[in-house]
């Protein structure tokens, strides 16, 4: 379409809503749509309109546009981009749909390069819920890519652009050539014209979990049929190679989701996503190099306990001391036992992605008993300290009225934070190995410390 087509194509959207919709500029040109911003001024919102070329009206292409249509209407999610209303006037076609003035994923790479590993882990559990939303509908997206992952004001992700979509069982192609898709995003049997399910949603997935860990796709060539034939024959560059601090969890998720042979995938979007939830916790998302210095601190500490275990053997005169010596050394250690400077980003991205946090904070310790995530931890910032037992996010302002209660009893540690001005008494843990409750001890006195001094 050239710009009189486009003008035309305005004018004629304006005169279709007029009274309803006040038509704004143009968003983008596809191969037989083109995309407007239009305003609502009774519900104050902008909204996207999709529109079809009016010479395509007559032909396949508007049934296509219906179809995406009602594919979207049956695949309705909290990450798949809502359709509001399906206008057909003669040969003008039109979807009325959500704005995103954020743009796609594809700009936010092409500005970024790379995204930070607890961002990768959403933003693709965000993308396979909506595909095992639509999956578990008959329908296969087929075109899943940067450009069709809309990112809204808070950096959520809503899946867009259904217009090749197909329900299970009824896309089979007949080559090579033919087959529809963007091919550096295309599965290998989508390439071959092969019988698609959701598992090409899944390797398409996989692909842009790539490019958003490395920078790059993992499949190039020179033209779209040599992409396409590497699709097929060629294997990505290992991520231990390209990205080698790459949380290990999230890398074997998105080797798998690239495996050529469908068997070898995961099997649905489903199981893709509850992984990728998995790895999105904050234990899950050290680099291999973090990875590596938490081990050799566990080994130094259980080789001090062993020996202090050793001479407690020999001391019995002290039984009462050793005892309770034992006690505060006893149990796991916990999931996340940081102080700033070597807070790994990945926890602190986390904690600001539940809301516990923001940018602004600065953060000098960050504690979770063992099996917790950042979901159950208990942060220091600069001004105050932040809980979030289960999830859910309390504050206590760090003050002269602000009292920390710390015991251990019968080995069962406790945190009990009250603060008179505010009414406040709550229980953060009611159960802590002696371990953890000796190294949060050290760790708050500290920190507190360096706080008042301030």
């Amino acid at each position: 379409m050239d710009d009189t087509a486009i003008q035309e194509m305005a004018r004629r959207l304006q005169a279709a809503f007029a009274g309803r919709l006040q038509v704004a500029e143009l968003l983008g040109v596809g191969g037989f749509a083109a995309v407007f911003r239009a305003r609502d001024p009774l519900l104050a919102r902008d909204v996207a309109i999709k529109v079809l070329d009016p010479s395509l009206a007559q032909g396949r292409a508007a049934d296509r546009l219906l179809d995406e249509a009602r594919l979207i209407a049956a695949t309705e999610h909290p990450h798949i981009v809502p359709l509001y209303e399906v206008d057909r006037q003669g040969d003008l076609v039109s979807l009325v749909m959500r704005y995103f003035p954020h743009g796609s994923l594809a700009g936010r790479l092409e500005r970024e390069g790379t995204l930070p590993p607890a961002m990768v882990a959403r933003l693709g559990t965000e993308v396979a819920d909506a595909l095992a939303t639509a999956h578990a509908r008959g329908v296969i997206h087929l075109d899943v890519k940067p450009d069709n992952i809309l990112l809204d004001a808070e950096g959520h992700a809503a899946v867009t652009d259904f217009g090749i979509a197909r329900l299970a069982g009824e896309h089979e192609g007949a080559g090579p050539g033919i087959v529809s898709g963007t091919p550096h995003y295309m599965s290998p049997e989508q390439v071959a014209g092969d019988r698609v399910d959701g598992r090409a949603d899944v390797y398409a997935l996989g692909v842009v979990l790539y490019e958003m860990a490395t920078g790059h796709r993992p499949v190039t060539g020179a033209s779209a049929p040599e992409v396409m034939a590497n699709q097929v024959r060629t294997a990505p560059a290992p991520l231990a190679q390209v990205a080698p601090e790459l949380p290990a969890a999230l890398a074997a998720i998105i080797t798998r989701a690239l495996a050529k042979d469908p068997a070898a995938r995961w099997q649905s979007a489903a199981d893709m996503a509850e992984a990728l939830r998995r790895a999105g916790a904050a234990d899950q998302l050290l680099a291999p190099r973090e990875v590596r210095l938490r081990t050799r601190r566990r080994w130094y500490r259980r080789t001090a306990t062993l020996v202090g275990g050793l001479l407690v053997g020999v001391i019995g005169a002290v039984w009462l001391v050793v005892s309770i010596w034992r006690a505060m050394y006893a149990g796991t250690a916990p999931a996340i036992d940081a102080m700033a400077p070597r807070i790994p980003a990945t926890i602190i991205d986390s904690a600001i992605g539940l809301g516990a946090l923001t940018p602004a904070d600065t953060v000098q310790y960050v504690f979770a008993p063992a099996g917790m995530g950042v979901p159950g931890a208990f942060i220091v910032t600069t001004r105050e300290m932040v809980a979030l037992p289960g999830g859910r996010v309390r504050r206590y302002p760090i003050s002269g009225n602000a009292d920390i209660d710390l015991r251990l009893h019968n080995r069962s540690g406790y945190l009990i934070i009250s603060d008179t001005a505010l009414g406040v008494k709550d229980t953060v843990y009611r159960t802590m190995s002696g371990r953890e409750l000796r190294i949060l001890i050290g760790a708050l006195g500290r920190t507190l410390r360096a706080d008042t001094a301030r």
